[in-house]
């Protein structure tokens, strides 16, 4: 793949004005640094993961638990991959958060969060089903509470499950393809087991002004490291699964927002890169009847690209993405990845009609 292949030229109109240039500057940068790098490294992963990571911050990072303008959040998330080449690999999620004391004038709270996580993977139909419980602490380092701290730390419960009947093994081989339907001689004493595991992150929001902040954290998973054996063996423990994640929100002239992210996970000899850019355009900015929309390019090393779209009316947010495989198995995935939905809810007690203007703080 030559990378002069991807030439990236502006429409043919004059601009309105420098900064809607800068917006096709940044996405001809993005694109091309997205290509560049798609060459460089491959993704391996062992713990599901969302192309919208942003949109599971219960899963992202426990410190992300209630830090949102809302008093209480519900997020649905669901991926569906590779129905192209195998059976499907299922992804679902389901979350809520609240804050529980929300102490202004100390500018601090505390945030309580519940996530639900089913994952189903291959012929076997290899399921993990997780339960989790978060608490986070949510701190204003300064007065102007434009300067924002927050750790958290989960707890939670998860069972893993396998339907052996659904696999061959090579002693029903024989040369003839009706040998497969004949028993085989593996024995296996496991097929589900049970098993508590501990996270915990930080989380820090920066703002200059209502054009600018950045939000940037890191988690990690799993510190219990434990033991994942099919085969009653002590030797199998879950490397602990770290996350790095920023994210910046700028705004250029309203109505239109740009925000650059990029992510990061390891997880033992596993690794995982994405980064992109979305574009944010607000229709409407009256609070009662709100309306935005958002596309954006993003790339995961040498295995997707990743287009989104999304939409905010009033308080509800809906996205959606689709990842076209890049890597190696494109030969027979005819490049098609995976689908994956966001949807949230956001309640606040607050009922206001007024127009929006970003605060300094937009939690407290």
């Amino acid at each position: 793949m030559q990378l002069k292949a991807y030439r990236l030229t502006y429409p043919p109109y004059k601009f309105a004005n420098k900064q809607i240039k800068s917006v096709y500057s940044l996405f001809r940068i993005a694109i091309l640094s997205i290509i560049f790098l798609g060459r460089i490294h491959q993704l391996e992963a062992q713990d599901l993961h969302y192309s919208q990571y942003f949109n599971a911050p219960l899963n992202l990072n426990p410190a992300l638990t209630a830090f949102s303008p809302s008093n209480h959040r519900i997020i649905l998330n669901n991926r569906n991959q590779w129905a192209s080449v195998t059976v499907p690999y299922k992804t679902f999620s389901a979350s809520y958060d609240t804050k529980l004391i929300n102490r202004k004038k100390k500018g601090d709270f505390i945030g309580l969060g519940v996530l639900f996580n089913k994952d189903e993977a291959g012929d076997s139909k290899y399921g993990t089903t997780q339960a989790g419980l978060s608490l986070s602490w949510v701190k204003a380092l300064n007065g102007r509470k434009n300067n924002i701290l927050s750790l958290g730390i989960q707890g939670s419960y998860f069972q893993r499950s396998i339907d052996y009947s659904q696999l061959y093994f090579p002693d029903q081989w024989n040369g003839n393809s009706s040998s497969i339907n004949t028993p085989h001689n593996e024995i296996f004493t496991v097929n589900q087991f049970f098993f508590y595991d501990l996270s915990a992150g930080a989380h820090w929001f920066w703002t200059t002004s209502a054009r600018f902040n950045l939000n940037t954290g890191i988690s990690a998973s799993h510190l219990n490291r434990p033991n994942q054996s099919l085969m009653n063996e002590k030797s199998a423990n879950l490397d602990i699964k770290y996350q790095f994640y920023s994210e910046a929100e700028i705004e250029l002239s309203r109505p239109y927002d740009l925000l650059p992210s990029i992510y990061y996970a390891k997880q033992g000899i596993y690794q995982e890169l994405l980064f992109g850019i979305r574009l944010h355009y607000k229709v409407h900015q009256n609070k009662g009847n709100y309306f935005a929309l958002s596309t954006g390019l993003f790339g995961r090393n040498k295995d997707a690209m990743v287009i989104y779209v999304g939409m905010d009316y009033r308080t509800v947010k809906i996205a959606a993405t689709y990842d076209f495989n890049m890597s190696s198995l494109s030969i027979a995935s005819q490049y098609m990845g995976g689908m994956e939905l966001s949807i949230q809810w956001l309640i606040s007690n607050r009922k206001t009609s007024r127009k929006i203007k970003p605060p300094p703080c937009p939690i407290f």
